[in-house]
């Protein structure tokens, strides 16, 4: 690549007026997403048919089990509750963050981004948040008032069950973004991540709980896992919901959560400065 002069740094601007401009690109993104509604259609149908499918799928296989016995410690109403809660929460804070940021590095596109008076991680983490509060209007509980018609879904234990599960997603949110964010940014040094971001997200499907509880794994590997990120994404907040830790164990659960929010945020600013540095000197 041709080596050419560095970008121009943009003009500085303090942090109120930073956040102002996130808030812009929060807008923006809800706009864009709502200006596309055979998309939101689309969207909801198929996460219907992802909590239909496991839903089905559970009951079936729980149909060959002799009665009193839970595997995993779950009872086919959990099991059920389990996975339809976990697709329904994720269809509120998934996005395509890592394709998009991927796309315009290796399209240059990235020096436009550069040159705006607000860092790129503010620009990405707004338009996530945009894009969340559509999906958690429009897709998200449109399935779940539907859901609830078809489906057998247990509320949340608890009303502290319901506070810390709402807090545990918005956690969720952040983990998810943060690790997005990250696998986006690997496209500065490789210039087709494409098998790489499929295979993130089949194997977060796994790492995350989503597909099945870690309860179901032996027990080494389920301590292993509960301890990485990945399960706050799915398994931390549906044991919440569940009622399955309490007390000191949920103090334990959200502070962990917390802590790698915070350690993954923290991780998306230092990668970020160290792309930035390598776009500068190449030019984009």
């Amino acid at each position: 690549m041709q080596i050419t002069a560095p970008i121009p740094r943009p003009r500085s601007f303090g942090l109120a007026h930073k956040f102002g401009l996130m808030f812009e690109f929060l807008r923006s993104s809800y706009l864009i997403m709502l200006a596309h509604r055979v998309r939101y259609m689309v969207g909801v149908l198929n996460y219907m048919t992802y909590v239909a499918v496991n839903y089905y799928l559970w009951e079936s296989l729980y149909a060959g089990i002799p009665k009193g016995e839970a595997p995993g410690g779950y009872t086919l109403g959990e099991m059920s509750t389990y996975v339809s809660v976990g697709w329904i929460m994720r269809s509120a804070y998934f996005s395509n963050a890592d394709n998009i940021l991927a796309a315009r590095i290796n399209k240059g596109e990235i020096n436009s981004d550069l040159l705006r008076p607000v860092s790129l991680f503010l620009q990405f983490y707004g338009a996530a948040l945009g894009e969340a509060l559509f999906r958690a209007m429009f897709m998200a509980l449109p399935v779940l008032i539907l859901a609830l018609f078809v489906f057998n879904i247990a509320p949340p234990a608890n009303v502290v069950a319901t506070v810390c599960f709402a807090y545990s997603v918005l956690l969720a949110f952040h983990i998810f973004f943060a690790i997005n964010f990250l696998t986006g940014l690997i496209a500065a040094w490789t210039e087709k991540i494409q098998g790489f971001l499929w295979a993130k997200f089949m194997l977060l499907q796994f790492l995350s709980g989503l597909l099945f509880p870690l309860s179901y794994l032996p027990p080494k590997l389920e301590q292993l896992f509960a301890w990485l990120p990945f399960a706050g994404m799915s398994y931390t907040p549906l044991q919440i919901y569940l009622g399955r830790v309490t007390g000191d164990g949920l103090r334990n659960e959200l502070v962990k959560q917390t802590l790698w929010t915070i350690a993954l945020l923290w991780l998306c600013d230092v990668m970020w400065s160290r792309v930035k540095r390598r776009l500068e000197t190449l030019g984009g």
